[in-house]
């Protein structure tokens, strides 16, 4: 049997690929046998339990990680505390913005996307869904008719961007309505192709206007 050496580790690897490699063994080796406190048992369990830090806590005061003081902690045989439940509700939580989120896009053919509706915090809203959000276009529009929408109705968006919840751009309207809005832009964009301002790329797949017209 061949004795065990540092470089039958790293056979058949050559050149700047050994060095990597060894230079990366050798450091997990030092971290492993020369570990030293960041400091005595004493400051430790002073910080820690005494004065009731948490661990990252401790960390920062001694320039070093949480897991270096876990670490030194169970070394030193001083016990560690469950770390406490963070509070994570709104202004508490690091992604919280302002109330208003995006929906999730969808991906829809030919590469277009579903824009998303944008949805805010406001609970007493009597079209909030169960975690209280209500979507914007919706807040807008009832707020300047002065009562919530009721069964059948919806917000249409007059320019099809759902982002774009002004109130000029907004309109109330039944679900019937909506699907007529629906027809009545299709008929327009068939009276344009008809007349040769529209065009259809075989190509990609898509309908486009003729360059010049806008």
């Amino acid at each position: 049997m061949m004795p065990f050496t540092v470089g039958s580790l790293f056979s058949g690897i050559g050149g700047l690929n050994k060095l990597k490699y060894l230079e990366a063994y050798l450091l997990s080796m030092t971290n492993r046998y020369t570990y030293k406190a960041p400091c005595d048992e004493e400051t430790l369990f002073k910080l820690y339990v005494t004065e009731n830090r948490t661990q990252t806590e401790v960390a920062k005061i001694l320039g070093t990680s949480q897991h270096v003081i876990w670490r030194a902690l169970k070394k030193m045989g001083i016990p560690t505390r469950k770390a406490a439940k963070r509070n994570q509700y709104r202004e508490e939580n690091s992604n919280w913005k302002g109330g208003r989120v995006l929906t999730q896009k969808k991906a829809t053919c030919q590469g277009f996307r579903d824009g998303g509706y944008w949805y805010v915090r406001n609970p007493e809203h009597p079209n909030a869904t169960k975690n209280g959000y209500v979507a914007e276009h919706v807040l807008v529009a009832t707020n300047a008719r002065g009562y919530p929408m009721q069964k059948g109705e919806c917000v249409h968006h007059k320019d099809f961007d759902k982002s774009n919840n002004n109130l000029s751009n907004l309109v109330i309207c039944t679900q019937r309505e909506h699907r007529i809005f629906q027809l009545q832009l299709e008929e327009i964009a068939i009276r344009l192709y008809k007349k040769g301002l529209v065009e259809f790329d075989d190509a990609k797949l898509e309908y486009r206007l003729l360059e010049g017209i806008l």
